[in-house]
Parts: structure tokens; sequence; C-alpha cells
């Protein structure tokens, strides 16, 4: 399976992107480009090989049934899970059903069903995903 993430917007210290390949196109959310540094950057663009995480039956892991990006320089535990505004994601990607912007906040909403529907699409599988930045960051 592929799935592209398209970066659209920069508002508010977030990058708003939109997610395609799926049977429905998903909002996505990250942190504002800050040189790659762990956890309080967006990922590189490029293409990015994700697996299973925490998908195994009794595994102990903050954030279940979610998917890891392999490959991402100098990174490492950078996932696609749910949350709605860059408090919640931990330099990951977060994906949403719905966006808003504001002067002061930019936020997706109804991450867990976003999540829900990639649960039930993708799966415990394998999938490439490339990121495309269509604006500077």
């Amino acid at each position: 399976m592929q799935l592209t993430l398209h970066r659209l917007l920069g508002a508010n210290g977030a990058t708003i992107g939109v997610l395609s390949g799926l049977s429905r196109t998903l909002y996505t959310l990250e942190e504002a480009w800050r040189q790659n540094k762990p956890e309080v950057s967006c990922v590189p663009a490029g293409t990015y090989r994700c697996i299973p995480h925490g998908w195994e039956m009794g595994t102990k892991v903050s954030k279940p049934r979610t998917w890891e990006l392999v490959g991402v320089p100098g990174r490492s535990a950078v996932l696609i899970h749910v949350g709605n505004t860059t408090k919640d994601t931990e330099g990951c990607i977060l994906a949403g059903m719905g966006l808003m912007v504001t002067q002061l906040l930019s936020s997706i909403s109804d991450s867990r069903l976003a999540i829900e529907l990639m649960r039930r699409e993708v799966g415990a599988n394998e999938f490439m995903l490339t990121i495309v930045d269509t604006l500077k960051i």
C-alpha cells in the first residue's frame, strides 16, 4: 500500500497536510520544521517504510496499534497516531477527519475516527508513505 502526505500549510507552529491513498482523504498535523530535531520537528520530506507498532497482544506501548516511520534521519519512534494539536505530536504525525485553523491555533478533529479508519484499511501491515512539501518549511 502507498500513502501520500502533501503538506499544504504552515500556521501557528504547525504543519498541516492531507493524507491520500485511503478510502477517504485525511488531514495531518505535525510540528513546524525545526531542523529535524527529535520530538519538536516535523519529519523531513521523503519516502518512508511504515511498520506496525504495538499490534501484538500484550504489548505495553503508550500508542498501541499505530505505525512507525522507519529511516527518519537522526530520529526514532516517529509514529502516526491520535492527537489534535501540536501539544500531542511529540514529533510524530497526527491524522484527523477535519481541520481548523484560526489566528491562534491549528488543529485537526476526530483523530480517533481517522486512526480507526486507518486501522480498518491498513491494519497491522506495512505501507510506504511519501511526504511531499508543497510549501516552503
